[in-house]
């Protein structure tokens, strides 16, 4: 089987969909259950950006044009809006001739579009985000329609994120959540920088509003008042790096000496996770969350905000404490119960919820739909 996985985000830049592609392409390529190898290439535009996160590409990522980042609604992500990217989807289709196109945010304008509208073999989509309800976007109901009319087999990471076009759209679709590398997870050594006996506070993500990180600074402010043996390792980098700079400093001096802005991250994660003592997730809005599976892997509490989705994002956000509300008083209170040292039962709940979502079941999930969809055409 030949699969072509297309997406408008992908490295050099950092998030959820870079990561589950990179790790599906490895677990397809290099199976673990004895099935035979899949032949990928990763299709994905070429993007302006001054520094480079996450593996170097290969001689199978394929760029065929460049992509814009355009911002709204608290976040970013590319597009590529190029014409030219059309004819050179249809050089690449009919020279890679793939069995099956993959593509994951199928909504999502430019490449997708560009996709859809040039090959001609059965594709599985797959839907990664949630939004609210929203009344501009039933402006675009008939494109979602059309879109998921062209899809053979449509996959959604939770139910949040299939209810999200379901409410524009009637489809079909398999729910199968976001992946994991526990034995990375389990395995790695704590990062010797901050092995120092503090008490470790992690919170990931890119610095936008969508992920609270605002919130998180607030309410570690509130803590560190209490706790002086505490210390938040902010990672990842956006546009609002400077304004959440500027927040940390207007704390206390002896509060602000101990939040650490460590940048953006990529192969060094496993470790941050390992010296961590709980997880701050700040996100405002979710689908499913790779970063909490990420801290059930490594066997942490989590304290998260009420955000949009989570009612809706998988079993797994069983185990996470939720704050009762957005205001950093409230989310104050469950990181002071995060904090509290895990027991030998917490650390094993944790872990064993994370490896229902292990790469080894996921990717061979994700491979019968292939084959579904193979069968269909």
């Amino acid at each position: 089987m030949k699969v072509g996985i297309l997406c408008e985000n992908y490295f050099p830049t950092l998030g959820g969909q870079q990561g589950h592609i990179y790790h599906l392409r490895r677990h397809l390529e290099s199976p673990d259950d004895g099935s035979p190898p899949v032949e990928v290439r990763v299709i994905v535009p070429r993007v302006a950006c001054a520094d480079w996160y996450g593996p170097p590409d290969d001689a199978s990522v394929i760029r065929p044009a460049r992509s814009w980042q355009i911002r709204g609604r608290g976040s970013a992500s590319q597009i590529t809006p190029s014409p030219a990217a059309l004819p050179a989807l249809k050089r690449i289709f009919a020279q890679e001739r793939f069995d099956l196109l993959h593509i994951h945010a199928p909504c999502d304008l430019g490449l997708p579009s560009w996709a859809l509208w040039s090959f001609k073999g059965p594709i599985v989509g797959t839907l990664h985000s949630y939004w609210p309800p929203d009344d501009p976007r039933r402006f675009l109901a008939p494109w979602y329609r059309y879109v998921m009319r062209r899809m053979t087999r449509v996959i959604a990471v939770s139910a949040a994120a299939r209810d999200a076009i379901a409410r524009y759209a009637k489809f079909d679709c398999t729910i199968i959540g976001n992946g994991v590398d526990c034995d990375a997870f389990e395995a790695a050594r704590p990062d010797p920088r901050f092995a120092d006996g503090m008490r470790n506070v992690l919170a990931l993500g890119r610095l936008e509003p969508r992920n609270g990180t605002d919130i998180v600074i607030d309410a570690f402010g509130r803590v560190a008042r209490e706790r002086r043996e505490v210390r938040l390792l902010l990672a990842g980098d956006g546009p609002l790096r400077a304004r959440y700079e500027a927040q940390a400093r207007r704390l206390p001096a002896h509060v602000a000496d101990r939040i650490v802005f460590l940048g953006a991250v990529w192969n060094g994660r496993p470790n941050l996770f390992k010296v961590a003592h709980c997880f701050a997730l700040g996100a405002r809005c979710t689908s499913f969350s790779i970063l909490l599976l990420e801290a059930l892997a490594a066997g942490l509490k989590v304290a998260a905000l009420p955000g949009a989705g989570i009612d809706r994002a998988g079993d797994h956000w069983a185990l996470v404490q939720v704050a009762s509300s957005e205001s950093p008083a409230d989310y104050a209170e469950v990181l002071l119960r995060a904090l509290e040292p895990s027991t030998p039962v917490d650390v094993t709940r944790a872990q064993h919820m994370a490896r229902r979502f292990d790469w080894s079941l996921t990717a061979p999930r994700i491979r019968r739909v292939y084959e579904q969809a193979l069968d269909h055409a």
